[in-house]
């Protein structure tokens, strides 16, 4: 059995380079064995003759190259070593796309840099260390691998959370979670918060430098801003059909409001603002430096929006400018690829983290309010299969094993920001145009919470039915223009939600201190 989950198979090569057929066929015959797809193993193919062809080069004297096929389930790669001298991925890609005597213009490396991207990404390494060569080509990878490690990660956080409150000591369960589980958890988010500002900031003015015409930008950037309205605006109608299918709510739990749990929430939800003036007004910011200090997303996004425009403009008489701003971008990219891999720890952490304080006897209370929001959010992503559907002609459930992965890290961190580097990693993987998703991600994740949209209008018509309110068409009305300018401001942070709703209760006529009914069941939502 275990051999049919882990096989290796080898070749040796003598380094004479008109035997590179050979090998190539052999890495052909050898992916075909392992029922790899045509499209990678045409990928693998042509990259395997220009590794080959570069190893060739720098092969020490007598030296042979060993190939190894190498699977492991679904995960295939080939393994190439050798004895030789250094060199890079780049130094592949140059050779497999000029020749030496040819110099490509802007915009042919442009085009050529997007294809190294789709052929390579990050499938190779290559390492040289004292003498020895060592190149990894990925070719397939296990589909539904970073699913298992992320549920893996959720079920065994829950499990070790509820072990800490119900079998261990308060004082042992107390110095794990201090001393373990927060402090990880603490390095995780603050690496993600610390990465945001600078993501948003380069992506976005990298995105826009890209777009010589700036004609196209401005159509580009209206039809992403009117589906983010569009979307907002389904969201609040399918918070409010769900409202209307599974009216919940009882008069009972008004005499459960405790104010004394939610004095620092309301003291938060102080500091925001509906009004259509102030939001716009704060766009713009007084300095530079304040909006990355406080992570105000919306100045962030405007300062990057003119330092995009401004580089794009002056790109042909300063190429350096717009070179800067794209390594950037690639830097922070790359920086952001490491801190995403150990996702799955910080999942881990912040359930048990979560499940050890958790109040489970609070479910009797409020218990309806989960389904309720759960099912407007299921309604919601049908939604979004539809438009996927209808406006982009895309096979919904492709794009969802594709795209899971970002999916599970909104929905385990809360926080539309600290999930943006999963979604621009999945955007890449399906083969959206970077200047695209670089541009539309980072807006969304300020401005397009649908998710917030449904919690809230939900919510407060919840709160509204506890305190016998009225459900009038002006009130409807009122709540559907507050929860727009709220997901349009809100912060994209966890918990960011609960101090809107702090807001959003008070303009209906209900008591900010209510939301002390859902605070422990908020984390599950």
């Amino acid at each position: 059995m275990l051999s049919n989950l882990i096989v290796m198979k080898e070749y040796i090569f003598d380094g004479n380079r008109s035997k590179i057929p050979e090998a190539v066929d052999f890495i052909k015959k050898s992916l075909y064995e392992r029922k790899a797809s045509d499209k990678h193993v045409i990928k693998s193919m042509l990259a395997a003759e220009e590794i080959l062809e570069q190893i060739c080069k720098v092969l020490e004297a007598g030296s042979n190259i060993t190939i190894e096929i190498n699977s492991v389930l679904s995960n295939i790669w080939i393994r190439y070593t050798a004895r030789g001298g250094e060199f890079t991925v780049a130094d592949i890609q140059q050779r497999l796309l000029f020749s030496e005597e040819s110099e490509p213009d802007e915009k042919t490396r442009e085009a050529m840099d997007s294809l190294m991207e789709r052929l390579f990404g990050d499938r190779l390494s290559i390492r040289c260390d004292k003498g020895k060569i060592t190149v990894t080509q990925q070719v397939e990878k296990f589909s539904y691998l970073g699913l298992v490690e992320m549920l893996a990660a959720l079920i065994m956080g829950i499990m070790a959370g509820l072990i800490l409150q119900n079998y261990l000591p308060e004082q042992a369960s107390a110095f794990l979670v201090q001393n373990v589980f927060s402090p990880v958890y603490n390095v995780m988010m603050n690496a993600l918060k610390m990465l945001v500002a600078p993501l948003v900031f380069f992506s976005i003015a990298s995105s826009i430098a890209e777009f010589s015409d700036i004609k196209a930008l401005g159509r580009i950037a209206v039809k992403i801003t009117g589906m983010y309205v569009l979307t907002s605006i389904l969201a609040i109608l399918t918070g409010l059909f769900t409202y209307r299918q599974f009216p919940i709510g009882s008069p009972a739990l008004a005499a459960a409001v405790n104010a004394d749990e939610v004095s620092e929430t309301i003291e938060k939800g102080s500091q925001v603002t509906v009004s259509v003036i102030d939001t716009l007004v704060g766009i713009v910011p007084t300095d530079i430096v304040s909006p990355f200090q406080s992570s105000n997303m919306l100045q962030i996004i405007f300062i990057a929006v003119c330092l995009g425009l401004a580089t794009a403009t002056i790109s042909k008489a300063a190429p350096v400018a717009k070179d800067f701003v794209k390594a950037m971008n690639q830097v922070f990219s790359k920086i952001t690829e490491i801190v995403v891999s150990f996702m799955p720890l910080l999942v881990f952490c912040s359930m048990a983290k979560m499940m050890s304080t958790m109040n489970l006897s609070s479910f009797k209370d409020v218990i309806v309010w989960i389904p309720a929001v759960y099912c407007g959010d299921l309604i919601m992503v049908l939604m979004y299969m539809l438009l996927l559907l209808v406006f982009a002609r895309l096979n919904p459930i492709k794009f969802l094993s594709k795209y899971y992965p970002a999916m599970i890290s909104a929905f385990t961190l809360s926080s539309s920001n600290a999930a943006l580097p999963s979604s621009i990693r999945q955007c890449r993987a399906l083969g959206i145009s970077e200047r695209i998703y670089s541009f539309s991600l980072p807006l969304g994740a300020t401005i397009n919470m649908d998710g917030s949209c449904i919690t809230l209008i939900i919510s407060a018509l919840f709160f509204a039915r506890i305190y016998q309110l009225p459900m009038t068409g002006s009130m409807i009305l009122q709540l559907f223009l507050a929860i727009i300018l709220l997901s349009i401001g809100s912060p994209g942070v966890p918990g960011g939600n609960l101090v809107c709703l702090t807001l959003l209760i008070p303009q209906i006529g209900v008591p900010a201190e209510a939301i002390s009914l859902v605070i422990g069941l908020y984390p599950i939502v």
